[in-house]
């Protein structure tokens, strides 16, 4: 594994001091122990000043190793290799000027320098530093020393090559925390701004591949007994959104059972009743699968991941999952609540249709979107013929059924691009985008003809007429090439209608063609 430094580049020089100590220590005690054992030397007769003034020369390399290189990260990158050779012509040295014990010790400190450059770099310099003290050693030792002694310093060698390796493998296991630990982190800092369901799926998709690199995942929500995957990613690629049915699936299991599911190796069956693999996006079957349950008041779902290698996560994997998905349930559930509420405040309360402001808004955007598409667009105003006399013969709890059954018949007649709202009292707007005044007249006429047929029941059971309505019907841009003008014509001929003794559509049905 190939990596730069293990702290980052804002890290404080006494951070990097900290862990630059144990190398410098290292290299100090080398040289302490090349410069006392040239002065012994002397002392002894054995007149060994080249011992000396190596000991000394690594005394300011450690000191300046220690000062001024190590404080500072981008030093300590920069200089990477000529540190490693430096060290590597120390321990050489120190291999042919030291032998027995001390040599035994040197080597040992050799073994905490390579541990410490796995720290600072990677696997390749300390390798390249263990390989070339380990060749010098070869060269220098063969023939000066005993079998025994060469193999026992020889097992050093080894020790060190296994400790790096161990340090490695704890180093990558910390890593893999370390970076789940922060894709959990930036899911929730992120998350906990989101009232977006697709984006709180995208923030999931984005932590699932940054924790678990998998090679599918996916997040469904129950909607109608069917699943409603709202993000499938399979095999390097995202899939638009589709529906599957719950039972039999892995996925059902999971939401019935309302409890997570890890199944290791998918080669073998499948030891759930009813339950069968279900395959989405690619033709190409995952070999290990986990879902955890998405449960919050609004929302019942699941998210899921898989692998095409068998045992490729582990009980840890689920655990982070099962975080996701706690987090992103109370997000979605939010967010479900808030377009819940958002939603009801656009509508009238009553009979919920739009509301006064929001239908105003809907025919902006329809008169612009029209414009654009060079179609016409037709705007209905209804009015319930004498209200007020209703309300006062039968009391305001039956005119409220009057208003809420009118509507649920006016929408009998229109399409689902078209809108209905609650311009006030008794009086609607139906906004009818691409659709021409003929077309506009016919829907009036429609809806008239199904008031005439409805009827009503007080609370004793007595059956009460209907009240008619009056209609007036305007053409954007046609007759009107302004919002406002248009609700003024349409408003207009509303009342022509009612003078005419109401129960009417101005202009009559029959007489305009446009």
């Amino acid at each position: 594994m190939s990596r730069r430094l293990i702290y980052p580049k804002e890290v404080t020089d006494q951070e990097a001091r900290r862990l630059a100590e144990p190398a410098a220590l290292a290299t100090g005690i080398l040289c302490c122990l090349l410069i006392l054992v040239g002065i012994n030397g002397v002392y002894a007769g054995n007149t060994n000043y080249l011992l000396i003034i190596l000991g000394c020369i690594g005394t300011v390399y450690a000191v300046v190793l220690f000062y001024v290189i190590m404080p500072s990260p981008e030093r300590l990158h920069s200089y990477k290799w000529p540190i490693v050779f430096s060290n590597v012509t120390l321990i050489s040295t120190g291999i042919y000027l030291l032998s027995g014990n001390l040599r035994t010790l040197l080597l040992i400190i050799m073994v905490l320098i390579s541990i410490v450059m796995l720290i600072l770099w990677d696997r390749s310099a300390t390798y390249v530093f263990i390989s070339l003290c380990g060749g010098l050693y070869i060269l220098i030792t063969i023939g000066r020393t005993s079998l025994a002694e060469f193999i026992n310093q020889a097992v050093i060698f080894l020790m060190a090559v296994i400790l790096v390796e161990t340090f490695e493998r704890l180093y990558a296991s910390n890593q893999k925390r370390v970076v789940r630990l922060q894709a959990i982190n930036d899911f929730a800092r992120h998350v906990s701004i989101s009232l977006d369901v697709q984006e709180v799926a995208d923030l999931v998709g984005k932590a699932i591949r940054e924790a678990l690199q998998a090679d599918t995942y996916f997040l469904g929500l129950v909607e109608d007994e069917l699943l409603n995957l709202q993000m499938i990613f399979d095999d390097g690629e995202f899939y638009p959104p589709q529906s599957m049915p719950l039972e039999g699936s892995l996925s059902g299991w999971v939401i019935r059972n309302e409890e997570s599911l890890f199944i290791a190796d998918l080669r073998k069956d499948v030891e759930l009743e009813g339950v069968k693999v279900v395959l989405m996006g690619k033709n190409k079957t995952s070999l290990c699968w986990m879902g955890v349950h998405l449960h919050a008041r609004h929302i019942n779902g699941i998210i899921a991941v898989a692998s095409y290698k068998p045992n490729d996560f582990n009980r840890t994997d689920l655990e982070l999952l099962e975080n996701l998905a706690q987090q992103a349930a109370l997000v979605l559930d939010n967010a479900y609540h808030h377009a819940e509420v958002e939603a009801q405040s656009r509508l009238d309360s009553l009979t919920g249709v739009y509301n006064h402001g929001n239908i105003v808004k809907i025919l902006n955007d329809e008169a612009q979107s029209c414009t654009l598409k060079a179609v016409p667009l037709s705007l209905i105003m209804l009015d319930v013929d004498y209200f007020k006399q209703y309300n006062d013969n039968y009391g305001h709890i039956v005119g409220d059924q009057v208003l809420t059954v009118l509507t649920q018949a006016i929408r009998k007649h229109i399409k689902s691009s078209d809108s209905v709202g609650r311009w006030g009292g008794e009086e609607f707007t139906i906004v009818l985008p691409g659709t021409t005044g003929l077309q506009a007249q016919l829907v009036a006429g429609r809806v008239q003809e199904t008031v005439s047929s409805l009827t009503l029941h007080d609370r004793g059971g007595k059956c009460l007429p209907f009240p008619t309505v009056s209609q007036g019907v305007a053409v954007f841009p046609a007759e009107a090439n302004d919002v406002f003008k248009l609700i003024d014509l349409a408003d207009q001929r509303l009342y022509v209608a009612k003078e005419r003794g109401r129960n009417q559509i101005e202009p009559k049905v029959g007489s305009w063609n446009l």
